[in-house]
């Protein structure tokens, strides 16, 4: 997860330094509703953002056992 928030971070960098802007070039809209307009950098950053709260609120801590009793 950190992997794809920090090679969506460098895309848009790259973007910014090549470009001058970061070029978005997918519009996703459905039913009258439009959603922003992004690129596979920020998809990749999006998912990224997804899966840190997955795992922070899914996964939890495992239980340590007594170090005295292994």
């Amino acid at each position: 997860a950190l992997g794809a928030i920090a090679g969506g971070a460098v895309g848009n960098v790259v973007d910014r330094l090549r470009f001058g802007a970061v070029v978005d070039f997918i519009h996703a809209h459905a039913f009258g509703w439009s959603w922003y307009v992004f690129n596979v950098a920020d998809a990749a950053i999006v998912a990224g953002v997804v899966g840190l709260l997955y795992d922070s609120l899914f996964r939890g801590h495992k239980k340590v056992g007594n170090p005295s009793k292994m």
